[in-house]
């Protein structure tokens, strides 16, 4: 009778122990899992965070002067007007060599006729021609603002030109150079009544 019970207990304990096996191995078996998952998962989307668009640009005095200046005239483009600016720059140097300003009296307003003129006068009386030539500039538009019933532009002209006087009698270059550039800086500015009519120059300022 003992030996049937020293069997029942050994035959306990080993179902005890071969329930204890098989729980650990399916307890491992489960872990084993779970970091396999863990490590074949797709990594997650990193979302930048959302970005508020930057604010736009207060306005500046030349953006409201021009939007004054469209109001009577729509198609006023500043940057058209800018090459507007150079060409004119081009055409006055060209009037000063030729000592004749006629050619830009309904270009200029009649205080910059009367002072071209008067720049033609003074070359002729002393024999002197003034020669200009390759003359490359670029311009921009600086200030633009409506005064009562008036528009007004300035451009910014910039770049280089061949300029210099000579004698008529003798050809001999009384100053400048007929091969050194100069410095071109200078502030053109331009009036007209507002809205759709001609532009006039009424000022050089060189810098």
């Amino acid at each position: 009778m003992l030996t049937g019970l020293l069997h029942e207990a050994i035959r306990a304990g080993l179902g005890a122990v071969l329930l204890l096996a098989v729980g650990t191995a399916a307890a491992m078996w489960c872990l084993f899992r779970r970091r396999a998952e863990r490590r074949w998962r797709a990594p997650a989307v990193v979302r930048p965070p959302t970005q508020e668009p930057p604010s736009p640009a207060p306005d500046t005095d030349l953006d409201r002067g021009v939007r004054d200046i469209r109001r009577t005239d729509r198609g006023f483009d500043a940057t058209r007007f800018a090459g507007y600016a150079a060409m004119m720059f081009r055409d006055v140097q060209s009037a000063g060599m030729a000592r004749d300003a006629r050619a830009l009296r309904d270009r200029v307003t009649p205080t910059m006729y009367v002072e071209l003129e008067a720049r033609g006068d003074r070359l002729r009386a002393s024999g002197r021609s003034a020669c200009v030539a390759a003359v490359e500039v670029t311009s921009e538009v600086t200030e633009a603002w409506q005064d009562g019933n008036r528009d007004y532009v300035t451009a910014y002209v910039a770049g280089s030109m061949q300029s210099h006087t000579v004698d008529d009698a003798t050809g001999q270059v009384v100053d400048g150079s007929p091969t050194l550039p100069v410095v071109v800086a200078a502030f053109l500015t331009f009036l007209r009544p507002a809205g759709l009519n001609f532009w006039t120059l009424s000022l050089i300022q060189e810098e």
